[in-house]
């Protein structure tokens, strides 16, 4: 599987098949440019703007909303229900905790969680082979949340998202309080992973978000 973060919560994961999914489309009120891209299959955690920007995608995908779970050639995923808050949905609805079976790899994109996860989401995304997880704060889980439940989740490798980049307009914290509170302030950021069974990075990967060049 290759692995690249458009930006913000949205990457583009290409099986060996090349079978295309995109997560997370989101619109311009990001500041990021909004590219065009090719998928088989759209997921989005959530209905808000910055999530569920379809018009970002050419053709007509399968698309995977809320908790739906899709199947296309090689590729499955699922969903389980939690929080964009810490107050049970009140201030911002609910997310949904994606979990992909691409290439016999367990992916799992935490889209805008907002709270530590109950038992039942816990027990979907343990021992993930790769974790994309918010770590900007503000709308999400901080720093110190994100590395609470990867604490307890137990991914191999962990790919933050979701935080301030250089034309991000969103009152978000950067990636360096993250990178502080796991011990990874030395970590050099990749265009592209490359993540296979029995190949994977173990620890903090930090991707360049491809919409900021």
């Amino acid at each position: 599987m290759k692995l690249e973060w458009i930006g913000h919560a949205c990457f583009r994961m290409t099986a060996e098949d090349g079978t295309v999914i995109v997560t997370d489309p989101y619109d311009d009120s990001v500041g990021i440019r909004v590219p065009k891209l090719a998928a088989e299959l759209v997921t989005m955690s959530h209905d808000h703007h910055d999530h569920n920007n379809l018009a970002m995608i050419a053709g007509r995908p399968q698309v995977a909303r809320g908790e739906e779970t899709a199947q296309i050639h090689g590729v499955a995923t699922r969903a389980v229900g939690s929080y964009h808050d810490d107050r049970g949905g009140a201030l911002r609805g609910r997310n949904n905790v994606r979990i992909f079976r691409i290439d016999a790899l367990k992916v799992v994109h935490m889209g805008d969680q907002g709270c530590m996860p109950d038992e039942t989401v816990m027990q979907a995304i343990l021992d993930a082979d790769v974790m994309m997880i918010p770590v900007g704060g503000f709308y999400t889980i901080d720093a110190k949340g994100a590395k609470a439940i990867i604490e307890q989740a137990r991914p191999k490798c962990v790919i933050p998202m979701h935080y301030k980049t250089a034309h991000c307009t969103y009152p978000i914290a950067g990636v360096e309080p993250f990178l502080g509170a796991m011990g990874a302030e030395n970590v050099k950021p990749v265009r592209e992973l490359e993540v296979r069974p029995g190949n994977v990075p173990e620890g903090v990967v930090v991707m360049e978000a491809l919409e900021e060049f």
